[in-house]
């Protein structure tokens, strides 16, 4: 339902609560306002594009929220009025916060608003562990497929997951990867041992390509025949052109010339060249010797493509016995196809195929006559006289193209009802909780809860299971890895000049740090705040080294104490230091902006145009420090109020230097890491810093927490009226004890999570 409609229906269902909007706002909104903001904002003033002579009306304010959210953050974050003004008394912009969101945002707890989520299309790591796990084999296709966009910091948001003709080109060639590694149409090959010829012994050199010849030499193998029996040697081969005859190979077995092989002038495309042979008995080695016979060189002729004659060996393969058994399909074949039924004819054992695939695929048992419409792709197989596999393979290929698979489907009974609101099947249940846990498709056990209607009732066993599951780690990379910048840290390099200690490698340990931290929480369900005041962490030996931590020999990760450290939480990992800082100094903006826009879910305003940027200490100019020249920065007006935001914790942050070593001196001068937030609190260091936001912001903590939770659970961006949503999972997750796997279940048993209303 639309902002306004909600706000209007509120007033007709409740006409006491008309007047007392509009009271409040003509008693004590106006005039604060007029006191504090009009001398910018008001009476025909409209610095920053605000005049509140725009709103005449409380409908006015509702038409316009997006503004109001503003103004909202604004007072609420102590931007407003900017610190060099006149400030109201404390506890007034807590009352004019309250009535923005009664008036403006109002909400009904006992009737929340789930919102809506945009047809989810598949992001590229969801497709790619769902195809690995629909077809059980290991492909890598997601590089083949266009980078997704993100939204709200995370890259499975609905409203901007397109699918353009570049993504359906892309998406069929990733299928038909992953059928040609699972399926296997067509008779299999005999037993045998396949030689790469980057790995063949003898003359000239090898390469990826295969193994090369340059002058007559040859190549050997050794195979092995544990039955007698017919076998098949089976040369790849290419050659370049010179001469006026073809390269010829010759195949040497025991020392004794058994065939000659003309070899095609085509390096690129080396082809097959074939021989059998007849073993009486078992060997345990049969030394294969491929020699290259008749070498051609010529420097003066006019052709200098044709000058000199080379053979490319690619690979040997020694098969058979070809009069005993050919190798069985694979696994993956083999469950995909399963065995025919007694009786049936193709078209009834496709259609099986297609609807046991189809129930997998889809994420839901197939309709009536689903599966049935790919025997298409049989009949057309027989009549292009190709085999019932192949036609198969066909079918699976446009299953895995449909939109039933692309898009995570959520049937509505009245999708065009904004005000139809309905609990989610639970099947849509099933795959909203793996792909937010799991990154990928519901398991067996999953679709069977959902098939029996029992997955409600098994909700909180489920998600246990599932956080047990190494499949979680998905959870820490997909949503802690978006959250907490951790994808970027791979862009992330501080200056060799500056910093000649610091390499890729340490890089790669900060990330594995704040990973195995992450688990940590979830895995044993430890209290959230852990993440701010952890008095331990997980290194290893390169990372413990870097940090001046003692004891801790070789490369392996383990838990170790962080006692008499400065390091304690993610205000003291690499991680967290190195995607603040620049390549060749700190960063007090972007530590404080990180602070607030991922754990206190306060996102300070963008910066103006046009804004120079600092020069590292003691390099350029007047020699300033880093502190003193943004000091001077924050005098301009335009910067000082976002800037009183975010500097003081990143000066709190500074004894930390850009490649996430600990320091006391910068420049030869001791670092004043003190600072004062917003709120007055002052305090000198991280970790007074670490107790302010855990002693006067935890609840922002956890909300910014649930909120981005819910964001990346949903598929969506959070709004306004998820407010009763966002104040249930808190509370929830308080009453459990804070533990990180608690706001987890309680963001999956919430109203958003469970129900969802008609598009409009």
């Amino acid at each position: 339902m639309a902002p306004a409609r909600t706000f209007l229906l509120l007033l007709a269902a409740a006409p006491a609560l008309a007047a007392s909007p509009q009271a409040g706002w003509e008693a004590e909104v106006l005039p604060w306002l007029e006191n504090y903001c009009y001398d910018c904002h008001g009476d025909g003033v409209d610095k920053g594009d605000l005049d509140f002579d725009d709103f005449d009306s409380i409908e006015s304010m509702i038409a316009d929220r997006e503004r109001w959210k503003r103004i909202r953050g604004h007072i609420d974050h102590h931007l407003m009025p900017p610190p060099d003004e006149f400030q109201p008394p404390a506890g007034d912009r807590a009352k004019i916060v309250e009535w923005i969101d009664s008036a403006i945002f109002p909400t009904d707890p006992e009737h929340p608003d789930p919102g809506r989520v945009t047809l989810r299309r598949l992001n590229r790591v969801e497709y790619q562990n769902t195809l690995r796990q629909l077809l059980g084999v290991k492909v890598r296709v997601s590089d083949l497929l266009p980078p997704d966009d993100s939204g709200y910091g995370f890259d499975n948001i609905g409203d901007v997951l397109t699918l353009s003709p570049a993504h359906l080109d892309r998406f069929l060639k990733a299928a038909r990867l992953g059928l040609d590694a699972a399926l296997h149409p067509g008779p299999m090959p005999y037993p045998g041992q396949q030689f790469a010829g980057r790995k063949l012994a003898g003359d000239g050199n090898s390469s990826d390509d295969g193994h090369f010849l340059y002058t007559q030499g040859a190549v050997t193998a050794t195979a092995r025949a544990r039955k007698p029996g017919r076998y098949r040697i089976v040369v790849e081969a290419g050659a370049s052109r010179a001469g006026d005859e073809p390269a010829r190979l010759q195949l040497v077995i025991n020392d004794r010339p058994l065939t000659e092989w003309k070899i095609l002038p085509q390096l690129a495309e080396p082809g097959p060249h074939e021989f059998e042979i007849k073993l009486s008995e078992a060997r345990d080695e049969i030394p294969i010797r491929i020699a290259f016979v008749n070498d051609h060189y010529d420097p003066d002729a006019s052709d200098p493509a044709r000058r000199d004659r080379n053979v490319l060996v690619k690979s040997v393969r020694f098969e058979g016995p070809l009069d005993g058994p050919r190798l069985p399909k694979p696994e993956p074949h083999r469950r995909i196809f399963g065995e025919r039924p007694e009786g049936a004819d193709e078209e009834a054992w496709a259609t099986e195929i297609f609807r046991r695939f189809a129930r997998r695929a889809f994420r839901r048992p197939p309709r009536d006559g689903e599966a049935e419409r790919y025997l298409h792709f049989i009949r057309l197989a027989k009549e292009e006289g190709r085999s019932f596999e192949e036609g198969v393979r066909h079918g699976l290929e446009a299953m895995l193209v449909s939109p039933f698979f692309l898009f995570r489907e959520e049937p509505q009974p009245e999708p065009d009802n904004a005000a139809k609101i309905h609990r989610i099947d639970p099947h849509a249940l099933a795959s909203r909780l793996s792909y937010f846990l799991w990154s990928t498709m519901p398991d067996e056990r999953l679709m069977k809860l959902a098939e029996e209607g029992r997955l409600h009732d098994q909700l909180d066993a489920e998600i246990d299971r599932m956080l047990d599951s190494d499949r979680a780690d998905a959870l820490v990379e997909n949503f802690a890895g978006q959250w907490l910048q951790l994808r970027d840290l791979r862009s992330a390099r501080p200056s060799r000049r500056s910093f000649p200690r610091f390499d890729l490698r340490l890089r790669s340990h900060m990330e594995t740090e704040t990973r195995l931290l992450i688990r940590h929480l979830i895995r044993e369900d430890r209290p959230l705040t852990e993440l701010l005041d952890a008095e331990y962490t997980f290194v290893n030996e390169p990372l413990a080294r870097h940090y001046g931590i003692d004891g801790v020999k070789g490369r392996d990760f383990r838990k170790v104490s962080l006692e008499g450290t400065p390091r304690r939480g993610l205000l003291g990992h690499g991680s967290f230091l190195l995607v603040t800082s620049h390549p060749l100094r700190t960063s007090p903006v972007l530590r404080g902006k990180y602070v607030l826009e991922n754990l206190l879910d306060t996102a300070p305003p963008p910066p103006p145009p046009n804004v120079p940027q600092l020069t590292p200490p003691g390099k350029h100019g007047e020699g300033l420090s880093l502190r003193q020249q943004m000091e001077k920065h924050r005098e301009d007006p335009a910067c000082s109020s976002c800037h009183a935001l975010m500097d003081p914790i990143g000066f709190g942050l500074q004894n930390f230097d850009a490649d996430g070593s600990y320091r006391t001196e910068e420049g030869g001068d001791p670092i004043d890491a003190s600072g004062q937030l917003a709120g007055g609190q002052a305090f000198q260091g991280a970790d007074e810093l670490r107790e302010i936001l855990l002693r006067d912001h935890q609840h922002d903590f956890h909300r910014s927490v649930a909120s981005k939770l819910l964001t990346y659970a949903l598929g969506r961006g959070t709004d306004w009226y998820d407010k009763p949503a966002i104040d249930g999972i808190i509370r929830e997750t308080t009453e459990s004890g804070g533990g990180t796997r608690a706001m987890i279940k309680a963001v999956i048993r919430s109203v958003p999570f469970q129900y969802r209303r008609g598009d409009g």
